[in-house]
C-alpha cells in the first residue's frame, strides 16, 4: 500500500534535489552548532524541550527552512518519495528486518532480565521517573548479552545517570500490559511499535485494547546501498491513530554514516508528517545487522553520537523531542551516554525485567504480544514518562 498518491517522475527529482541541496546546507548549520559550543562552553548544553529563545536552535532553524520547505506548507503531493529510490533498496531493508529476527534487534529480541536496580532516595528527573542523582545500584556490572548468547558482563558507569525503578513497582496485568505504580498508582503507558510489516491495522480495535501511544516507523536508510525508504504503511497509520486518539511517535531505521546524512534522515521524518503535530519523540533507530556487512559497522562510539545530535538538533529546530533507540550492547558500546544525558532513551530489551542500570523513558519489553486489531506478533512497550502532558 502506497503511503502517497503517485506523482510524476520530475516531480519526484525536483523534491530530492531539494532535500539533496538543503542537507549541504544544513550540515553548515551544524558547523555553525559546534562553533556555537565552544564560544558558549560555560553555559548548559540544550535538552531535548522546545526552546524558542535558544541559540543552537535558531541556527539549526535557518539551516533547515531549505532543507524541508517548511513542513507546516506541505501537501502530502509533494512528499512523494518513491520515485527518488529504487524498488531494490527495499527489498534490501526486507532482508535485514528478517535477519535481525534472529539478532539483537528491536524487531525479534529475546532475552534473560532480572532488574538488580536500587531505588534513590533523591531524584533530579522532574516527571522523568528514569532518572536519579543516586549513582550507587546493588550490582556492580550488567549482561548486554541477548538471551542465548554467551553472557557479556560490564560494569556500571558511575558517571552516567542511574534509573530510580523499583523492580516490585512493575507488575504484568491482562497477560501482556507492563505497568508501573507509584504510590499504588499506575504511572506508565501502554504503547506499541508497528511498521509495515503488522499489515494493515484496525486502530480502531487498538484503541479499545488501551493502546495509548504507537511508535510508527517512518521509513529507513538501506544498510548497503544508503537509499531511503518510505514505509508504506505510514500515512494510513498516521491517519488511524489520529483518528482514534491514539497518541504517535515516529521513528526512522538509520544507517547514516555522517552528520550530513543525518540531517537528510531528520528532515526526511520532519517532510513526512506534513505538519502534524505529534506527543511523542522523533526516534533515532540506529542498529546492527547480524550476519552481513553493514553501512554503519565501522563507526566509533564518538562518531555515531555526533551522528545522532546531528539528526536531535533539526527535530528540536521545529518544536520535537528527538530520542535514541537502542539494545543494551548498542546503548554501551557504540555510543557515548556520558555526553547524551538529557537526550531521551527508548531501550530495546524485552522480558518484564531489565538488569539496564542507566535512565530510559520508553522500553520494548515484548516483541511477541498480541492484540486486537492487528493479526500476529506485535512490539509492546511501556513508557515511563507523560509526553501527552508535556
Amino acid at each position: 500500500m502506497s503511503m502517497f498518491d503517485d506523482d510524476s517522475y520530475n516531480e519526484g527529482v525536483n523534491v530530492g534535489k531539494r532535500i539533496a541541496i538543503g542537507s549541504i546546507v544544513a550540515s553548515l548549520a551544524v558547523l555553525a552548532i559546534l562553533a556555537a559550543t565552544v564560544a558558549m562552553n560555560g553555559n548548559k548544553r540544550p535538552s531535548g524541550n522546545n526552546n524558542n529563545n535558544n541559540p543552537y536552535i535558531k541556527a539549526s532553524e535557518e539551516a533547515t527552512e531549505e532543507v524541508t520547505e517548511n513542513p507546516n506548507k506541505r501537501t502530502s503531493d509533494e512528499l512523494s518519495f518513491w520515485n527518488m529510490y529504487d524498488e531494490e533498496e527495499e527489498e534490501q531493508i526486507v532482508v535485514s528486518e528478517n535477519k535481525k529476527k534472529d539478532s539483537t534487534s528491536r524487531n525479534k529480541v529475546s532475552r534473560n532480565s532480572v532488574s538488580k536496580n536500587t531505588p534513590s532516595k533523591n531524584s533530579a528527573s522532574g516527571n522523568k521517573p528514569g532518572v536519579s542523582d543516586n549513582s550507587s545500584v546493588s550490582a556492580n556490572k550488567f549482561n548486554i548479552s541477548p538471551e542465548g548468547a554467551k553472557p557479556e558482563y560490564v560494569s556500571v558507569n558511575a558517571l552516567i545517570p542511574k534509573n530510580e525503578l523499583i523492580e516490585d513497582n512493575f507488575t504484568m496485568v491482562s497477560g501482556n500490559r507492563l505497568t508501573y505504580s507509584q504510590g499504588g498508582r499506575n504511572v506508565s503507558h501502554f504503547g506499541i511499535d508497528v511498521s509495515k510489516y503488522n499489515g494493515t491495522v484496525s486502530w480502531n480495535s487498538v484503541k479499545k485494547e488501551g493502546v495509548e501511544y504507537a511508535l510508527l516507523r517512518v521509513g529507513a536508510r538501506g544498510y548497503s546501498t544508503g537509499n531511503i525508504v518510505l514505509d508504506e504503511n505510514f500515512k494510513a497509520n498516521l491517519e488511524g491513530c489520529k483518528a482514534n486518539g491514539i497518541d504517535v511517535g515516529v521513528y526512522f531505521f538509520s544507517q547514516a554514516i555522517n552528520t550530513n546524512e543525518a540531517i537528510e534522515e531528520a528532515s526526511y521524518c520532519i517532510a513526512s508528517l506534513s505538519g502534524n503535530s505529534i506527543r511523542y519523540p522523533i526516534i533515532f533507530d540506529s542498529e546492527k545487522i547480524v550476519n552481513d556487512s553493514y553501512r554503519t559497522e565501522n563507526l566509533t562510539s564518538a562518531e555515531l553520537t555526533s551522528i545522532f545530535k546531528a539528526f536531535a538538533e533539526v527535530v528540536k529546530a521545529y518544536g520535537y523531542t528527538p530520542m535514541f533507540a537502542g539494545t543494551k550492547e548498542q546503548l554501551v558500546k557504540h555510543v557515548d551516554l556520558q555526553s547524551m544525558d538529557g537526550y531521551d532513551i527508548w531501550l530495546l530489551d524485552t522480558g518484564e525485567k531489565t538488569d539496564y542500570p542507566y535512565r530510559y523513558c520508553i522500553r520494548q519489553y515484548s516483541d511477541k504480544g498480541r492484540i486486537s486489531g492487528i493479526n500476529g506478533e506485535v512490539n509492546l512497550d511501556i513508557c515511563l514518562i507523560s509526553y501527552a502532558e508535556k
